[in-house]
């Protein structure tokens, strides 16, 4: 069927693609994102109040997720026929403002169509995988996903791997012990933490995204070719997993980036494989309302 302009702008159309962007992926599911909506263009602000001091004191990861909900956005926009120009850390003197991004009217490529499609049954799965090996076709295609100085590289290093494996499990043991942080995380998402299932299998697969550099830029980039990564994975059938916990520890980012990324700087981790055919659905995260996070500017 050939394709159809969506018409005239009107703010229902940036309401129905902020409702899907705003399932993008936060480590903690903290959300720490706020929108702006002047007309066609949309402005991205960093949620400062969604920030866990004890895990991102410095905001690393508060960057990259806004990251994830802006690709989420510019995607969800794109199956509704709106092209995304978008300008990122357009003003240096208001650093909270992270992207601002302009809509013109424009034909969706299947690629897009594909992924927008995937954003309301993408979940993150942290339970244990099956035993069905990922086809080289699927992590060739996961691995293509790196542009814009982020890389993807998979991790079949038989001495990485281990220690990657390990980090995990040890980053995530000391969250689980951490009364400071356990109490912030019931402050942001009103919500305890739960351990996620840490037994890894070995036909699921690992990737880690490296940026060239450390800076604001790369790490709101690599958070969105994480959001790229992840649709696209489940466009694919597979079950996936956004990780960034055990890149706090030291140790762990020097191993990757020496032995893996030559030299890059690791920014996220993610996990890829089948849920197995008897799991049950994974339940969807609580969201924050658009009341909450979106802003229309009022119209003279």
């Amino acid at each position: 069927m050939p394709w159809r302009s969506p018409g005239p702008f009107d703010e229902s159309i940036v309401r129905e693609a902020l409702t899907l962007a705003v399932r993008a992926p936060s480590p903690r599911n903290s959300q720490p994102w706020r929108w702006v909506v002047d007309g066609p263009t949309v402005h991205l602000y960093a949620g400062r109040d969604r920030q866990t001091l004890e895990t991102d004191p410095n905001g690393p990861v508060l960057l990259f997720s806004c990251g994830t909900a802006l690709h989420h956005l510019r995607i969800a926009l794109a199956g509704l026929g709106w092209r995304t120009l978008v300008h990122r850390l357009p003003d240096a003197a208001e650093p909270e403002l992270l992207a601002t991004i302009e809509l013109t009217r424009g034909e969706p490529t299947a690629d897009e169509i594909s992924l927008a499609a995937a954003i309301g049954r993408r979940r993150d799965d942290p339970r244990r995988y099956s035993d069905w090996k990922v086809p080289e076709a699927h992590l060739t295609w996961l691995s293509r996903c790196a542009k814009d100085s982020v890389s993807v590289e998979l991790v079949r290093d038989g001495a990485v791997r281990p220690r990657l494996v390990h980090a995990i499990a040890e980053a995530e043991r000391r969250r689980s012990v951490d009364p400071a942080l356990l109490l912030e995380l019931l402050e942001v998402n009103g919500l305890a933490w739960t351990s996620p299932t840490l037994d890894f299998d070995r036909e699921s697969e690992l990737f880690v995204l490296g940026t060239g550099s450390d800076d604001r830029q790369a790490r709101l980039r690599a958070g969105e070719i994480a959001s790229r990564v992840l649709l696209t994975a489940t466009s694919l059938g597979l079950a996936s997993c956004l990780l960034t916990t055990p890149l706090s520890i030291a140790d762990t980012r020097a191993v990757l980036r020496a032995e893996l990324l030559g030299g890059w700087f690791p920014q996220a981790v993610i996990r890829v494989g089948w849920a197995p055919v008897s799991a049950q659905p994974v339940p969807d995260e609580p969201r924050r309302s658009l009341d909450e996070i979106v802003q229309f500017a009022i119209k003279a």
